[in-house]
């Protein structure tokens, strides 16, 4: 009777204990999380992708560069440089030497004889002739093509990364259930040995043994939580908002 007794208060222990360290689960969506690699998996990546930072970045470059183009197939002789000027004056100052000396001033009587000079010019670069534009053209392609490339090389990054978290995810979890299944045994152990060492069935060695083997038993469950947790935040810092919820969003849809 006696045992009967003080076996129900261990079970009610020994189930609190359980529920502390057990990862928390609730609703279809935690099963699906855990056991529904191929249906989680997207959802995760998706998310992932669209709130990754440096996807936006790479999508940036891209648009930048479609800009580029379109730009290099509107522009016309970008460099024609349109110029004139005018000059007044006497001879000497519209026409003077080489060297820098006044030519000699006619007088006409008293009257010093003006001259006037104006012009206008045109400038055109002859790389624009010469197939400038066409070339500027061929190279925002090549600049699309490379963001292209480094998008896909972007998304095959981070879908390597989820799906590595999400496997960390999982075997954590499995961890933290067999640490938890290790605990409740050392726990049993160590209160039958208290038991028995208080009976005189057993040497105080054996008790400390146990107690012991349950200490480490207690310390592996902590870090086997510790470590599933941490790799939870992990997943849902690179998903960028929390996984659970996310996942009940999607899969009542």
């Amino acid at each position: 009777m006696k045992k009967i007794i003080l076996t129900i208060p261990c079970a009610l222990f020994l189930t609190w204990c359980f529920c502390q360290v057990q990862p928390a689960q609730s609703g279809n969506s935690q099963m699906s999380f855990f056991d529904s690699s191929d249906l989680v998996l997207p959802i995760l990546i998706k998310a992932a992708l669209k709130n990754a930072p440096q996807m936006a970045i790479l999508y940036t470059d891209k648009q930048t560069a479609e800009n580029g183009l379109l730009l290099a197939k509107r522009e016309f002789l970008r460099d024609v440089n349109l110029h004139g000027g005018y000059n007044v004056g006497n001879i000497n100052t519209v026409f003077p030497h080489s060297d820098g000396q006044p030519i000699p001033i006619y007088y006409n009587g008293n009257q010093t004889r003006t001259s006037y000079i104006a012009g206008v010019g045109v400038g055109i670069n002859l790389e624009q002739i010469f197939g400038g534009k066409r070339l500027r053209s061929d190279r925002q392609r090549l600049a699309i093509q490379q963001s292209e490339a480094e998008i896909k090389e972007g998304e095959q990054a981070i879908r390597k990364q989820v799906i590595s978290l999400y496997q960390s995810v999982k075997l954590s979890r499995v961890v933290v259930q067999h640490t938890q299944d290790a605990l409740q045994t050392a726990y049993v152990n160590k209160t039958m040995a208290e038991k028995q060492f208080q009976e005189g069935s057993i040497q105080v060695s054996d008790q400390m043994t146990a107690s012991q083997l349950y200490t480490n038993a207690l310390l592996a469950a902590e870090e086997a939580k510790n470590t599933y947790q941490t790799n939870l935040l992990l997943l849902e810092e690179l998903v960028g908002i929390p996984v659970l919820p996310l996942l009940s969003t999607y899969l009542n849809k």
